[in-house]
């Protein structure tokens, strides 16, 4: 059998920083497998825009050279089974059936080319490390930050994005410090069935980190504009407030089939693109500041406290 070992990572299919999420737990797993890790959003990205181009690559760069048609060789063999050189860079309809995909049997295979379109947290995936690897032991959110500065590198025309931001808000370049703040319009109430609303702790939790921290700014990122009329009423008195200039809506799931009219009937084109490329340089202001608030539900909020080593009293996230 050919020695070359990969690792395919294909879209999971959900919010930016989610299918993140299923990349990062899926490095981990090329680890402990010993496979080069290749990520591929195809046709079936909620992000395509070509039935040829990684949409991935639309908002990271490469995580390494290998190309991920180079995995389509007659002499290679895949695991699950379901895959071949026939189909390997379309959706599999049935993923949700989880066949063939056990975890151990995921990293005991000795296939070439090993794929990946279902999600596992990186906790379970984290007990499959061996005591003898060097990631063994760590915490999950060490994995997570180990991981993240290791592959995920923003794509630099989004870092430019967030350049362009500081340089044209010197309340945001000069004068620190600053309070990130990412409130969903969705109270909590509506989604994981709790009887509070998690948007009524915000303002509590705001006014104690300006009052113990002396923060002169809050940089606010939200995915409604009655939440930014609220804010400027409440903190515009103070000039204290500094609002994301995106025009984005966060992602609420994917598009019915029968509601979209775009060619791989999932999204709403380029405009979801753009409105993705603003999540992500939100993500990297939010990151620039000082301390942070967040909802501990949100994968947005998740991704700021996952990419920076925080100290423990500079953020929190609200359940």
């Amino acid at each position: 059998m050919n020695g070359d070992r990969y690792l395919l990572i294909k879209p999971w299919g959900y919010s930016i920083w989610a299918d993140v999420d299923h990349i990062i737990g899926q490095l981990l797993l090329s680890e402990i497998a010993n496979r080069t890790p290749v990520v591929y959003w195809g046709i079936e990205s909620l992000y395509s825009e070509s039935i040829t181009n990684n949409s991935f690559e639309l908002f990271f760069e490469p995580i390494n050279d290998i190309s991920p048609q180079s995995l389509v060789r007659s002499d290679y063999t895949y695991y699950p089974s379901i895959w071949g050189t026939h189909n390997l860079f379309i959706e599999d309809p049935d993923k949700l059936k989880w066949e063939h995909r056990d975890l151990q049997d995921m990293i005991s295979s000795d296939a070439n080319v090993l794929v990946s379109d279902v999600y596992y947290h990186i906790s379970v995936i984290a007990t499959g490390i061996p005591s003898r690897h060097p990631l063994y032991g760590k915490t999950p959110h060490q994995l997570y930050r180990y991981l993240f500065d290791k592959y995920i590198k923003v794509h630099p025309r989004i870092k430019e994005m967030v350049k362009k931001f500081i340089y044209t808000n010197p309340s945001f370049r000069d004068e620190k410090p600053i309070l990130g703040v990412h409130i969903r319009s969705n109270s909590i109430v509506n989604e994981i069935g709790q009887i509070y609303d998690l948007n009524e702790l915000y303002h509590p939790t705001i006014w104690n980190f300006m009052h113990n921290f002396e923060c002169r700014h809050i940089f606010l990122v939200t995915d409604h504009e009655k939440l930014v009329r609220q804010f400027k009423k409440i903190y515009d008195k103070y000039d204290t407030l500094i609002v994301s200039d995106s025009k984005k809506q966060f992602f609420r799931g994917k598009v019915h089939p029968n509601r979209s009219n775009f060619p791989n009937q999932r999204h709403k084109g380029i405009e979801l693109i753009q409105d993705t490329s603003d999540i992500i340089k939100d993500t990297l202001l939010a990151l620039q500041c000082d301390y942070f608030i967040g909802n501990g539900y949100s994968s947005f909020s998740n991704t700021v406290l996952r990419m920076k080593d925080w100290p423990e009293k500079n953020i929190k996230l609200l359940y």
